[in-house]
């Protein structure tokens, strides 16, 4: 069906492994003071080394995981499938937050990373009792980054917001169709997204 195939791609855009380069590529091509005072080269290394952490380490690892037998296929649909990814994932995260930390990196992009890094933990140990949604839990972390600008840098973001909340609504509603996630699972892993990177920015 048209709606399928549609759920399923919206899925692959907003997979939650792309969600820290998104959160990064908001930061750097919205206008605000932050993205002024960093060299054009500079912020493609971050997305460079961002993507290669949060999402090439990750997608090998699974293709490892797939190859081996160890999970069925590579939407890991069962809680089971998702302990060892989860918690690789995890540690990738990790050794991104302390690779931006030895870098002396602003320390929003480290907030960033360590909200990612919060959110994909809290994800690992959700799953062991339920089946939180990942995609909400990341685009929600968009979000959370998103208000926190608004009220960290004093940035005007309103008209961006918005667009990511109706993004998050098109990444809720495909994981819904896709009968991936209960509802109950898609608004807790936005809520849970959005209150850890929104507390960070504000109060870290």
């Amino acid at each position: 069906m048209l709606e399928t195939r549609i759920a399923k791609t919206i899925s692959y855009l907003f997979h939650p492994l792309l969600m820290p380069t998104y959160g990064f590529a908001f930061i750097f091509f919205t206008d605000n003071y932050i993205s002024a005072f960093i060299s054009e080269i500079l912020k493609y290394i971050i997305l460079g080394v961002t993507f290669l952490f949060t999402f090439i380490l990750p997608t090998i690892n699974a293709l490892i995981l797939l190859k081996m037998g160890r999970i069925k296929s590579i939407e890991m649909e069962s809680n089971e499938e998702r302990i060892i990814p989860y918690s690789s994932t995890a540690l990738y995260f990790f050794a991104l937050l302390y690779l931006f930390h030895n870098a002396e990196f602003p320390s929003i992009f480290k907030i960033v990373i360590l909200g990612a890094a919060l959110s994909i933990l809290l994800t690992f140990i959700v799953n062991f009792k339920w089946k939180i949604s990942a995609h909400t839990v990341g685009i929600g972390g968009i979000a959370g980054v998103a208000l926190g600008l608004m009220y960290r840098i004093q940035i005007d973001l309103f008209m961006p917001l918005l667009l990511i909340l109706f993004v998050s609504g098109l990444v809720a509603t495909a994981r819904l169709k896709l009968k991936a996630h209960t509802p109950s699972q898609v608004y807790t892993g936005f809520l849970a997204g959005f209150i850890i990177e929104l507390g960070l920015m504000l109060f870290y």
